[in-house]
């Protein structure tokens, strides 16, 4: 009973904080990613939903098999999270990539997008999402950067989370800490069933 005031009050702050939702269609290459990112990145919203892009070209191209489209997915997630070190051998990445890398676990990066919940198992179709983005929450300037909290809402957990948002010098937005987005959830209905036997 406690849980579920919980998860109810929590989901009422949210529904207060939504500032915006961004429609997403996943580029087909890192050429065509880095192209958009230019006008997306302009807002932390659009920053955040170019990182899932990457993120949903990664997990499409572990589960075909597609060698060039994991290579332009790594490029693309670097880029999203600023990262000096690629994903795919960064220790302070290495808990993203084990999830990035693992079908298991893409539940938890589908139940950040509308309509997603445990019992339809985070069902969404990666081609044309819209993330649960809440407000930002300005934490300063220093040295000609901007930083923010951007408060998004996992379908799959009672509290809201938050990820770092840093405004480059170079005008553009960029999700410097991710952590938030691949912290477990609830698990889906179909993943007890698969893992009960």
């Amino acid at each position: 009973m406690r849980k579920s005031v919980k998860a109810l009050l929590s989901t009422l702050v949210f529904s207060l904080l939504i500032n915006s939702s961004v429609e997403a269609k996943l580029p087909a290459t890192w050429a065509e990613f880095k192209q958009e990112y230019q006008t997306e990145a302009m807002t932390p919203q659009g920053a955040l939903t170019m990182l899932f892009k990457g993120v949903f070209c990664w997990t499409k191209a572990v589960q075909t098999k597609n060698s060039q489209l994991k290579i332009d997915a790594g490029k693309m997630v670097r880029y999203a999270v600023h990262s000096d070190t690629p994903i795919e051998s960064s220790v302070y990445y290495s808990t993203f990539r084990e999830r990035l890398n693992d079908p298991d676990y893409y539940y938890i990066f589908r139940s950040y997008c509308a309509g997603t919940n445990v019992e339809n198992s985070y069902s969404m179709d990666p081609e044309n999402f819209t993330l649960n983005i809440g407000k930002c929450k300005d934490e300063g300037e220093r040295e000609g950067k901007k930083y923010c909290q951007l408060f998004i809402r996992s379908t799959g957990a009672d509290s809201i989370r938050y990820v770092r948002m840093t405004k480059e010098l170079d005008g553009l937005w960029y999700t410097t800490s991710p952590h938030a987005i691949y912290v477990e959830t609830r698990e889906p209905k179909s993943y007890n069933m698969k893992h009960m036997h």
